[in-house]
C-alpha cells in the first residue's frame, strides 16, 4: 500500500504544479506566481481550493470588517493573524520546517506555524486584499515587511516600512536588530530583499528538501529540484543537492 501511495502521490504532486504553473503563465507574467495557487499545489489540492475553505473564507471577512471599522489594513491584517485566526509559533528547529509548519493551508488549520508557514498565510491574504506586504530573507529565516519603501525616509517621519516577526506575534524588529540576531548566520547577500512569491516558494520547497535530506535522498533531490526552478538564486539548493547525491546507493557494477 505504501509504495502504491508513493506512486500515486509523485505523479499527481508534479500534474497540480504543473496545472498551477500553466495558470501562471497563461495570465501573462511568467515570473508571477500566486501565494494562493502555489498554496493549494503544495497542499495537493486542486487550483481555487480555497473556495472550499471555511476558515479562509470567514478569515477574509474577519479583516474585511475591522477594516471597514478602523481604517487601518496592517491593523486588521495583525488582529486577522494574532487574534481572530491566534496563530502560533510552532517552535525552533525542525518542528519549524515540518510539512504542517511550512505549508499555510496547514498552519490555518492547526493554529500553528513556522517562519515560512505563517509568512505564506499573511502573503496569501495580502494577495487577495492588494496589501504591500512582502517576506524578507535572513539566514535561516524570513520576516515579513509591510508597506513602501520609496527610499525617502526621513528623521523625524513614520517609517515607510514596517517589520513584522511572524515568530513572535507581528513583533516589530528593526533591520538593526535584525542584523545583530542572526550576525553569525550564513549570510549569501540575498538578505534583507524583498522575495518574490517565485523565490518564496522555493525556499519552502528547499525546506521539505531538507526534511527528507537523511531519511529519503531522493525524495530530497525531487524537492531542490523544484526549488531550483523556482529560486535559482538561493546558494543553499546546489549545496543540498550534493549532500544528497553523494548519499544514494552506489550504482551496480556489470
Amino acid at each position: 500500500m505504501k509504495k502504491f501511495f508513493v506512486r500515486i502521490f509523485w505523479p499527481s504532486f508534479f500534474i497540480l504544479l504543473a496545472l498551477s504553473l500553466a495558470l501562471a503563465l497563461w495570465a501573462g507574467n511568467p515570473k508571477q506566481v500566486g501565494y494562493r495557487e502555489m498554496a493549494c499545489t503544495f497542499e495537493e489540492r486542486v487550483p481555487g481550493c480555497l473556495d472550499s475553505v471555511a476558515e479562509w473564507k470567514d478569515g477574509l471577512a474577519f479583516f474585511d470588517s475591522a477594516y471597514a471599522v478602523n481604517g487601518d489594513a496592517l491593523q486588521s491584517l495583525k488582529s486577522l493573524l494574532w487574534s481572530y485566526w491566534n496563530i502560533e509559533f510552532a517552535g525552533a528547529g525542525e518542528a519549524a520546517v515540518t510539512h504542517d509548519a511550512v505549508f499555510p493551508l496547514r498552519t490555518l488549520a492547526n493554529r500553528k506555524g513556522g517562519c515560512m508557514g505563517i509568512s505564506w498565510l499573511a502573503l496569501m491574504v495580502a494577495e487577495a486584499r492588494h496589501l504591500p506586504l512582502t517576506a524578507v530573507l535572513l539566514p535561516g529565516h524570513v520576516f515579513l515587511r509591510y508597506g513602501h519603501d520609496d527610499g525617502r525616509a526621513q528623521v523625524g517621519f513614520a517609517p515607510k516600512t514596517v517589520n513584522l516577526e511572524p515568530n513572535r506575534r507581528g513583533y516589530s524588529y528593526t533591520d538593526e536588530e535584525y542584523r545583530e540576531k542572526y550576525k553569525d548566520g550564513h549570510w549569501t547577500g540575498l538578505e534583507f530583499k524583498p522575495l518574490t512569491a517565485r523565490a518564496f516558494v522555493g525556499l519552502a520547497a528547499f525546506d521539505q528538501g531538507n526534511l527528507f535530506l537523511e531519511s529519503d535522498p531522493h525524495r530530497a533531490l525531487t524537492w531542490y529540484r523544484l526549488a531550483e526552478e523556482f529560486f535559482p538564486e538561493y546558494p543553499g539548493i546546489s549545496v543540498n543537492q550534493g549532500i544528497a547525491k553523494g548519499k544514494l546507493p552506489a550504482a551496480p557494477l556489470y
